[in-house]
């Protein structure tokens, strides 16, 4: 990013970083944080939904009706489980 103007009564007027690299993380955090709530409280709330796979801990936008997984690596686990279980495939 191009550098920031900022006024400190010492030194006057002088150029910083917008984002230092000693902030870095914390810059990012704050990114994925603001994207997160935008998701939860956006339109999208509706469609999000946890990965059918156990023990997946991830979630989806489900975009396409029957999609319950959220990679083909979930889906064919659960699969496998289901078809160990003895029960109907997809």
């Amino acid at each position: 990013t191009a550098p920031l103007l900022a006024w400190d009564g010492a030194r006057g007027l002088r150029r910083i970083q917008a984002h230092p690299t000693d902030q870095a993380v914390n810059h990012a955090l704050a990114i994925l944080a603001a994207d997160a709530a935008d998701l939860l409280t956006g339109p999208d709330a509706d469609i999000l939904a946890a990965c059918g796979s156990a023990p997946c801990d991830r979630f989806l936008l489900r975009t396409h009706g029957r999609r319950h997984w959220c990679s083909t690596r979930c889906g064919d686990r659960a699969r496998a489980a289901r078809a160990r279980r003895g029960g109907a495939s997809d």
